[in-house]
């Protein structure tokens, strides 16, 4: 008996011990990430953004170039990016009107509930933007990464609302595609330099100034979400180093990630499957963009998808990774102004 209680005694004392330790690595990484960590405010708590209310449905936008011009909208990568990544694209607006939105629940839209976000009303609000600003007329559409699935979804809904549409590096059309980009971001998650970003980044969420209800978890999947495409090891980066971004020569507005538009398009209940199937009613000129650099979704993996379409081509972009509009913006532009051109 007095055996038995001593090894429950010992045991006490070891799980206080873990206890105290576990305590006491939570005090120590909440003090060592203290500090100063924001999270911008969306269009519906910051009215100096700019932005465009469509049938009830606001969104963070700006346009570049002459509204009488050609109309060119641009749909940005995620889901739950922004469009800012992108904006080199305004060279554009020389002889295009340009059309920038972030998506809804995505950068610096107002955050909506799951339930809003899904491939169809992603298509119903890329319509909206569409009709607008095209004022009823078709017009040429760029998309990349998500963006680009999601132009394809609506080109092969709506194909009589877009003329040219570009496709840089959608990282999927079908519903293998998704499970096959899952498959690889969560292989990403295995490694112990994820935990070793992740760890802290949750404890600097903690000291946020936060300016809505949505703004931790954005902060915290921004983060883990830009780790994953910036490195090398993902696939979708040159491995040379040299290989860097070129900023704009316009003002780039806040970064902020949507997570729950992330979780939701790229979740398990998501299906791809229209994509595929409706690609086939789009027949106007397709242009597909891959990076020389990315080894997971570049050039052999975009000859696939792009046999959904009757009439594709495919520029592959020197020098440059997933993000080929601000890697090489120089080549990525003069190649969509060609292919606009035609």
């Amino acid at each position: 008996m007095k055996s038995r209680k001593r090894i429950l005694k010992i045991i006490g004392f070891s799980l206080l011990g873990i206890i105290g330790l576990v305590i006491a690595a939570f005090i120590g990484l909440f003090v060592s990430t203290s500090g100063s960590y924001s999270v911008p405010a969306t269009v519906e708590d910051d009215p100096t953004l700019p932005s465009v209310t469509i049938d009830g449905v606001t969104f963070h936008a700006e346009t570049f170039g002459d509204a009488a011009n050609p109309v060119v909208v641009v749909v940005h990568g995620g889901p739950g990016g922004d469009y800012g990544y992108l904006l080199n694209l305004h060279e554009l607006s020389d002889d295009y009107f340009v059309v920038f939105y972030d998506q809804q629940g995505a950068g610096l839209s107002p955050r909506v509930p799951a339930e809003a976000l899904t491939l169809q009303n992603s298509v119903a609000n890329l319509h909206r933007i569409v009709t607008h600003y095209g004022n009823g007329e078709p017009v040429r559409i760029i998309g990349h990464s998500w963006g680009a699935m999601l132009a394809a979804a609506y080109v092969g809904q709506h194909p009589n609302s877009v003329t040219q549409v570009v496709l840089a590096e959608p990282g999927a059309l079908d519903n293998a595609g998704l499970a096959r980009f899952n498959e690889r971001q969560a292989a990403s998650a295995q490694s112990a330099a994820y935990y070793q970003l992740l760890v802290p980044t949750i404890f600097e969420s903690m000291h946020l100034d936060a300016p809505d209800a949505d703004a931790s978890m954005d902060y915290i999947y921004g983060k883990m979400s830009a780790n994953f495409v910036n490195t090398a090891a993902s696939g979708y980066r040159c491995e040379d180093e040299s290989v860097q971004a070129v900023a704009p020569s316009v003002p780039v507005p806040p970064n902020r990630f949507g997570t729950t538009a992330y979780k939701t398009l790229f979740g398990p209940e998501a299906d791809l499957s229209p994509i595929a199937a409706n690609a086939g009613n789009y027949d106007g000129d397709v242009l597909f963009i891959a990076s020389e650099c990315n080894s997971f979704i570049g050039e052999a993996f975009q000859r696939e998808q792009m046999g959904l379409f009757p009439q594709a081509e495919l520029a592959v972009i020197a020098d440059a990774g997933h993000e080929m509009f601000s890697e090489n913006p120089v080549e990525s532009i003069a190649v969509v102004r060609g292919f606009f051109g035609k």
